[in-house]
């Protein structure tokens, strides 16, 4: 465990960058899927990312959606501090990561979606296929007037074999008068062959809309998060 800890603190130090290649599916357009692709880069030690998604047509729903369920899958420009807790996601690699999802909207659309990480010369590589069922016209989903993702926790905890860890996040987006919100509770199940899943933890997420088109086709976010262990009786 010491050693992968020191490998990964070796691989994850200064910039790194990452890739995005990603296919969204919808169940109302079987037969043709939006392709979205993108880079951005990151200071993992200090929790921090951006990335930049494009889109080759208009998308359905709001970039917002999308974009921050496909930065989900970043977990290793986490920052962890110390010896608090056992970084599984810095060290999954050089291996390769994959992260199974699914996830319910407040106005049941669905999600699910299947994502591979790999590290190839000195760039992350997310390459994941997305599909969303029960889309409607009604759907909040669908309009510009939603916020950036608000800040949340992620609840991390060990599957059910020791190189797996499970996460739940509720994902919130506002209304643009902030009265009303959108909201997903999003579960992954992240695998890493030969990995040690880590103790039950939680990690704070805050986001930053940079940029995005009106038309759903340019997308730009930061992000930081932070570990942290959340220890109910320290004071008693």
């Amino acid at each position: 465990m010491d050693h992968r800890m020191e490998r990964a603190e070796s691989m994850f130090t200064g910039n790194a960058k990452s890739k995005v290649i990603a296919e969204i599916h919808f169940e109302d357009d079987p037969e043709s899927s939006y392709k979205v692709t993108g880079e951005g880069f990151s200071q993992p030690l200090e929790g921090s990312q951006s990335l930049e998604l494009n889109c080759a047509r208009p998308l359905p729903i709001n970039f917002n959606i999308v974009g921050t369920i496909l930065q989900t899958n970043f977990r290793m420009f986490t920052q962890y501090t110390g010896t608090m807790v056992y970084d599984f996601f810095k060290t999954s690699f050089p291996g390769t990561m994959t992260v199974e999802m699914e996830g319910k909207f407040c106005d049941d659309m669905t999600v699910r979606a299947t994502c591979t990480l790999t590290h190839v010369k000195d760039t992350l590589i997310c390459r994941c296929q997305v599909y969303f069922e029960g889309l409607n016209e009604e759907s909040l989903s669908m309009s510009e007037d939603l916020s950036c993702t608000m800040p949340c926790f992620e609840v991390l905890d060990k599957g059910d074999k020791a190189d797996e860890t499970l996460s739940t996040m509720d994902l919130v987006w506002r209304t643009g008068d902030m009265s009303g919100k959108y909201s997903c509770r999003l579960t992954s199940l992240v695998k890493c062959t030969g990995n040690f899943a880590p103790p039950f933890h939680f990690i704070g997420h805050e986001y930053k809309l940079t940029e995005k088109s009106e038309n759903n086709l340019h997308f730009a976010q930061r992000q930081k998060s932070r570990a942290t262990v959340i220890n109910y009786y320290k004071n008693h």
